[in-house]
């Protein structure tokens, strides 16, 4: 990297810091009435916040260690507690006054994302188990904190409007713990197929007939996940598709053998991509959906067939 552009690299990284630092600086010089002015301000508020907060994330998104990855949703968790907290005494301070509440609710947005990226740091399984219930604890006791503080304040209008910023609150992380991610659903490549209640090994026999891309399913575990799953491939590029539970849903997944896989299982269970009847193959990411879609199809007609055309314009290999 040359000086001029290494020295551009640290304007834009001193820019962005400035910029996210400017978006919770105006917070304190907004004026008290509700006005032209504080709308102005409060959208450049947040218009500062997503340029410094974006761009400050693809730099530091990926750790190179577990303890780097552990170590940065930490501090998202905790940056999203703070942010939590000012907003409660925002409105508390204010006391429930229009002004009040839309700088409580930026900053609840806020929040959410400092959450949603810190869920979506996990890596593994049993990572993204833990992530699914901490985020639903973590409802239940706002569920509870909003009860009490309405109950405690004798339904005052304050406690009211606190305990309505909680529920709002409590119904996004619940969200979260049970795998809808607000901020990167189009970016999940997990597929739930609704109604599917059969157990791990009926559905590996149900489905042993059929042949996929990648083969025909067998029984296994992942690594960090203590219950059976229905195992596809993996490929001589190493993907695989895997199948689980997750709090009683149904799940299709995308992964890597060399991360999730033992390796001499992985060896064992190798197969070569096979084409569909009109000789198409789907890329990875896809695969998920496509199973997903052959299940739906089973639980329907009772008849598993493997089709790769699942939706238009789905990428091909």
């Amino acid at each position: 990297m040359d000086q001029k552009t290494k020295g551009r690299d640290i304007a834009e990284l001193i820019l962005d810091i400035v910029s996210l630092a400017a978006s919770y600086g105006i917070l304190f010089f907004l004026p008290g009435e509700t006005s032209f002015l504080l709308y102005l301000m409060l959208g450049i508020s947040a218009f500062l916040f997503c340029v410094g907060f974006f761009r400050l994330g693809f730099l530091f998104r990926k750790p190179f260690t577990r303890r780097g990855e552990l170590i940065s949703q930490i501090l998202f968790v905790l940056g999203g507690i703070v942010i939590n907290a000012a907003g409660i005494r925002i409105i508390i301070r204010g006391e429930g006054g229009g002004r009040s509440i839309m700088i409580a609710v930026i900053l609840l947005i806020e929040a959410m994302l400092f959450y949603s990226i810190a869920g979506s740091k996990c890596g593994t399984l049993s990572s993204k188990w833990r992530a699914s219930v901490l985020f639903r604890a973590a409802a239940v006791l706002l569920g509870i904190g909003s009860a009490a503080a309405v109950v405690l304040h004798q339904f005052s209008e304050i406690s009211v409007i606190v305990g309505g910023y909680l529920i709002i609150e409590l119904i996004c992380l619940w969200a979260m713990g049970s795998g809808n991610d607000p901020f990167q659903s189009r970016g999940s490549n997990t597929r739930i197929v609704p109604k599917m209640k059969l157990p791990i090994p009926e559905l590996v026999q149900a489905l042993s007939g059929t042949e996929t891309q990648l083969g025909r399913p067998w029984l296994g575990k992942m690594r960090s996940l203590k219950n059976d799953t229905i195992l596809y491939g993996p490929s001589d590029s190493g993907s695989l598709v895997y199948g689980y539970y997750h709090f009683g849903r149904f799940c299709f997944a995308s992964g890597k053998a060399a991360e999730l896989l033992d390796p001499a299982e992985a060896a064992e269970h190798t197969v070569a991509e096979i084409p569909d009847s009109r000789g198409t193959l789907l890329a990875p990411e896809i695969l998920p959906d496509a199973y997903a879609e052959m299940l739906k199809r089973y639980l329907k007609t009772g008849t598993a067939v493997w089709d790769a055309a699942i939706a238009p314009g789905t990428a091909q290999k």
